[in-house]
């Protein structure tokens, strides 16, 4: 794809709105974002759904479980990334539906290794699965959360490069 072929440069930004505002203003041609925060303004495409998990010490009292629910999880003591970050907002927004507050007993800045808090057993985390499949040369343990999904989108500049994109997105499986 020609369009593939120029250089590019990779952002990185905490949020999924900021993402969104930089494709807005022109700064991006393209980006993937949590589907929540899209809107019409823009071309978007979902891509795929995936469960959060929750990523444990290797002696947390859930080691024998195989999957957990958001219940199970709000009274545990939980490692959060500062605000803005949409997974922590996603926390919260689902765990006061359950009519409970996170307890959150650190707050870790976005560019900071969470993993290294909870392998110090200062607490738990919850990652999107795609992070969570990557831990297995860490001294830790990541259990699916059973209610807790979300789902990832392409949001491009137009809809000509949006469907190059997410054809070849979607075809690299």
């Amino acid at each position: 794809m020609k369009a593939l072929q120029r250089s590019h440069t990779l952002m990185i930004q905490n949020t999924s709105g900021d993402l969104l505002q930089s494709l807005k203003e022109g700064r991006l041609d393209s980006v993937l974002v949590d589907s929540l925060y899209t809107d019409d303004s823009v071309w978007h495409c979902e891509l795929f759904t995936e469960r959060y998990y929750a990523v444990f010490s290797v002696d947390h009292r859930f080691r024998s479980k195989t999957t957990v629910t958001l219940s199970d999880l709000c009274g545990e003591p939980l490692i959060v990334h500062q605000a803005p970050c949409d997974t922590r907002s996603h926390i919260h927004g689902q765990m006061e539906a359950l009519g409970h507050k996170p307890h959150i007993v650190n707050e870790v800045s976005f560019g900071d290794f969470i993993f290294g808090y909870v392998m110090a057993g200062m607490g738990f985390a919850i990652v999107p699965e795609i992070v969570a499949k990557n831990i297995g040369h860490l001294n830790l343990f990541a259990l699916p959360i059973a209610d807790f999904k979300r789902s990832v989108s392409l949001a491009a500049k137009s809809g000509k490069l949006g469907t190059q994109l997410s054809s070849f997105l979607l075809s690299a499986d």
